[in-house]
């Protein structure tokens, strides 16, 4: 028995970390607010006139400094960005996604190292190595250790490194259009190919989700219900779980057909204007490097010098373990 509680334990413990910052990301935003993060809404601020290229040099700077020096350097930079998020069109909806995506990425993280990096690794960056619950040798195996204080403290650093990277993309996708980003990216010497499907990806995703709210809603009204818990009755709490399973297989297949039709349109309408016809193409509104991004730059080259320093003065990171 006490093999198998082991067992049973080590499982909960490696599909509960996931399953938590899937359930915290899926409660808190939603449907509706993962529409709102694929739509970009203008606004007035420095951030909107900054040209998208200043913005990916910020989350390549800050990323790439987080990586290279100890986890408080990241912290400062994540606080400095979810600051810059006052200056973004209504910020109060922009923090009710960017703040539960930037905690699910320390939940997950700390769960994850809590239970999966090696004991060797932890004594030698820590000096010891507390496991409060230790996995079966099987488990051992593949990787899976047990569930240390260390690991836990190990995987908040790497937190601060990840979530760096999160807040400065996020930034770039609520402050600039997808024709701009676009333009950037060819500006860049990106192949026009990879940033014209990058952009469609994206702005396709709201669009999906908009059906699917649609299909749901349609089902609703016709007096099916998705929610429904056991009231006793076995036989009928099977039935209504196998009604369920069918709507969601005839949700998904309708879904999946109408993106299929949504693609081919958007083939079609690049088709039509002349999409890779000439080897370069023309903009109506191209971006220029304005004033305010040559003093950005300045400012990122500044961190990124600092950053250099303190990397090589002994504010370098701990060992990081993939």
């Amino acid at each position: 028995m006490e093999v198998i509680e082991a067992w049973v334990l080590a499982i909960v413990l490696i599909t509960m970390g996931p399953a938590l910052t899937i359930y915290l990301i899926w409660k808190v935003i939603g449907f509706r607010g993962y529409i709102s993060l694929f739509q970009f809404v203008s606004g007035k601020s420095f951030l909107y006139k900054l040209d998208p290229r200043t913005k990916i040099l910020l989350a390549i700077i800050l990323t790439t400094i987080g990586a290279m020096t100890i986890w408080w350097i990241s912290a400062i930079f994540l606080i400095a960005l979810l600051l810059l998020y006052l200056w973004t069109t209504d910020p109060i909806a922009k923090y009710r996604i960017v703040l539960p995506l930037t905690l699910a990425t320390f939940i997950g993280t700390a769960w994850t190292e809590g239970m999966f990096t090696p004991p060797e690794t932890l004594a030698e960056l820590f000096g010891r190595d507390t496991f409060l619950i230790l996995f079966p040798a099987a488990f051992q195996s593949i990787g899976a250790y047990g569930f240390s204080v260390q690991g836990i403290f190990y995987g908040l650093q790497i937190a601060f490194r990840a979530s760096t990277g999160i807040a400065s993309g996020f930034l770039l996708v609520f402050t600039s259009s997808p024709s701009d980003i676009l333009i950037s990216l060819e500006k860049s010497k990106i192949p026009v190919e990879i940033g014209f499907g990058l952009i469609v990806g994206i702005t396709s995703i709201p669009k999906i989700l908009e059906s699917t709210i649609t299909i749901t809603d349609a089902a609703r009204s016709r007096g099916f219900e998705f929610s429904g818990g056991f009231e006793g009755n076995i036989s009928k709490y099977l039935k209504r779980a196998w009604e369920q399973t069918k709507l969601v297989i005839l949700i998904v297949a309708s879904v999946v057909i109408w993106t299929l039709r949504s693609a081919e349109n958007i083939a079609t309408s690049a088709d039509i204007r002349g999409f890779r016809a000439m080897p370069k193409r023309t903009y109506y509104n191209e971006p220029t490097i304005k004033r305010i991004d040559i003093i950005a730059i300045i400012i990122l080259l500044i961190i990124f010098a600092i950053g250099i320093y303190l990397s090589g003065a002994g504010f370098g990171p701990l060992a990081y373990n993939p």
